[in-house]
């Protein structure tokens, strides 16, 4: 994996160079440095705060690390360039790796001068080929893409915020290098969103500077262009579903940044008193606390309360940045223009965020004359009753439900590119003496298993969290399993009898289970509200999943500093997520060492 084994004594004998830019690229970069690895003198990597182990991988790999603020693509290139001793520059992405034949044509076109016989300077332009989650793509506009990554040292620049080009001083022949670079871009539809939105807030912004703007009808023509040039026109359909999902979705890109440019020339007043309501389950809650954030990161001076239901209060009055909790009771769901109303109107809100599209309370929220309305269009109860519609489909679009929720926000001027938030969202409960028994019990190291769902995703079977409840208590943990009484009940007959494991069904309120939870080293759960609880806790957690939508990691994954999830494709016969137990503790294993 280390650059070229023998390495040259002096900086005009370094051949070489590959540069590459990071931040958080822990996945991508051993790839890279493999498929480098005998052909580069040395390899350059400028870090731009990783803290995923990027910098580590790199160092352990023999490149030369550099930790530098982040100034843009271009200049970050271009500073990197400029600490390269090689006589040529290979710049490749983090996300890229070279093939066999790739790196024979490089190492064949190093070999021969830096200029022509007419004294241009030599540039080498590779076909790169994409992969977009599992299948490699030959059309839809994104092959051929060939991209100019190797030059002679000190002969160009790069310039440009997004898709940088290279310039050069005086004349230069761009040759073709046989082979291609491997562009690993796209692992989940997930990444190719997040790409969407950093984009789109980058080129709105340079596009604002120059004092352009985007009007409604010219972003209509051009998503509607952009659909058939890359559907029919690029060949997208040659790529079959993967084609289409590329088209569409880059269709909409086209629409995010004009919109996102739009958004700049109208700027918003700011808000002074919001109401975020999320009257669904608990773990739904927990994917919209990222609003109330972002909402007091973008006005500072902003009151935020949350309405939800009587039973998940206990959250929102441990959450971070929330003034007050309204509780959502039956009356007023009965009742929205009469309780209801008397619930809204004494907040004197200036605007509500429907996170969850509850008919009744966005009654409620009408009578109560809460002048901006927010929330789904996607409703026949919301269409006519709200000021500002969002159309996202959630189910299938890969993206997180804390980030749709968070494209919410954008008529009061909150604009998060994230595609999946991350940070600690609860301050922890003090605990009570019941925990305080608990914890005395339990000592410094257990873990946190909570194997009820109430149906509301996969889950493992019983009997699965008892075995691992037995293995992690044989190797030195103790091991607590938490739930509703109900729960318990049925838990029974799976409960291992050991004296490290023990049974808490029933012994907490949601309040004290938060307490406790974070205490743990570790809590393990199917996707349910234990589990988000905990992550936002800043807990470490490892969350089971299947693969598939609605309920897959994509839109449901955890949110936390310390979240982890463990991904199956296959159900037991019995309809139970199929986990090896030596995946579930392997994966145990990692995510308490990794918090660590």
């Amino acid at each position: 994996m280390k650059p070229n084994s023998t390495p040259p004594t002096k900086a005009t004998d370094i051949r070489l160079s590959v540069v590459v830019i990071t931040r958080n690229e822990a996945h991508n970069l051993p790839r890279l440095l493999d498929s480098v690895a005998g052909l580069a003198d040395e390899v350059i990597v400028f870090d731009s705060g990783s803290t995923d182990g990027t910098v580590d991988i790199a160092k352990r790999a023999g490149a030369q690390v550099t930790n530098c603020e982040w100034t843009g693509w271009s200049d970050t290139k271009n500073r990197a360039n400029a600490a390269a001793s090689g006589q040529w520059i290979l710049s490749l992405d983090a996300d890229e790796a070279l093939t066999p034949a790739s790196t024979a044509s490089i190492r064949a076109f190093i070999e021969k001068p830096a200029r022509t016989d007419s004294g241009a300077l030599r540039v080498g332009e590779i076909n790169r080929l994409t992969r977009y989650v599992d299948q490699w793509v030959h059309h839809s506009g994104w092959h051929p893409d060939r991209k100019v990554r190797l030059w002679p040292a000190s002969a160009g620049s790069w310039s440009g915020d997004i898709h940088e080009r290279m310039s050069f001083e005086g004349p230069s022949k761009v040759t073709r290098i046989d082979g291609v670079v491997e562009h690993h871009s796209y692992p989940t539809v997930a990444s190719h969103l997040h790409q969407i939105e950093r984009f789109g807030e980058v080129w709105a912004r340079s596009q604002f500077a120059l004092g352009r703007n985007s009007f409604v009808a010219v972003a209509c023509v051009k998503v509607v262009a952009q659909w058939i040039k890359t559907a029919f026109l690029k060949g997208g359909f040659r790529d079959g579903p993967t084609g289409w999902a590329i088209a569409r979705r880059s269709a909409w890109a086209t629409w995010r940044k004009h919109a996102r440019l739009r958004a700049l020339h109208r700027p918003v007043a700011a808000p002074q008193r919001v109401l975020i309501a999320r009257t669904d389950a608990l773990g739904d809650l927990m994917c919209t606390l990222p609003l109330v954030r972002a909402v007091k990161e973008a006005h500072p001076n902003a009151v935020v309360d949350l309405l939800v239901r009587p039973y998940a209060a206990p959250i929102g009055r441990c959450a971070i940045g929330v003034r007050d909790v309204l509780e959502w009771t039956a009356s007023c769901a009965e009742e929205p223009r009469g309780a209801g109303k008397a619930l809204l109107e004494p907040g004197q809100y200036d605007a509500v965020v429907l996170a969850f599209p509850d008919p009744a309370v966005v009654r409620a929220a009408c009578a109560a004359r809460i002048p901006v309305r927010i929330g789904t269009g996607r409703r026949r109860h919301t269409v006519l009753r709200l000021t500002h519609r969002n159309w996202d489909s959630r189910k299938h679009s890969g993206g997180h439900e804390a980030w749709h929720g968070l494209r919410l926000l954008m008529p009061l001027g909150v604009d998060v590119p994230d595609i999946r938030p991350t940070g600690q969202f609860l301050e922890p409960p003090a605990p009570s003496d019941r925990v305080q028994g608990w914890l005395g019990k339990l000592g410094s190291t257990f873990i946190l298993l909570h194997p009820g769902s109430h149906g509301s995703a996969g889950n493992a079977s019983p009997d699965a969290f008892a075995q691992w409840a037995l293995a992690l208590a044989e190797s030195g943990h103790q091991v607590g399993f938490t739930g509703t009484s109900a729960e318990g009940e049925a838990f029974a007959p799976n409960l291992p009898e050991h004296p490290s494991i023990h049974g808490l069904f029933g012994a907490l309120d949601l309040r004290e289970l938060m307490a406790l939870q974070a205490q743990a080293k570790l809590v393990i759960a199917s996707s349910t509200g234990p589990l988000h609880t905990a992550a936002a806790l800043g807990t470490p957690v490892l969350g089971l999943y299947h693969a598939a939508a609605p309920a897959w990691p994509q839109r449901w994954a955890p949110i936390g500093p310390a979240a982890h999830v463990l991904v199956t494709s296959e159900f037991t016969e019995a309809g139970c997520l199929k986990l090896s137990p030596e995946s579930v503790l392997q994966a145990a294993k990692e995510a308490m060492a990794t918090s660590a």
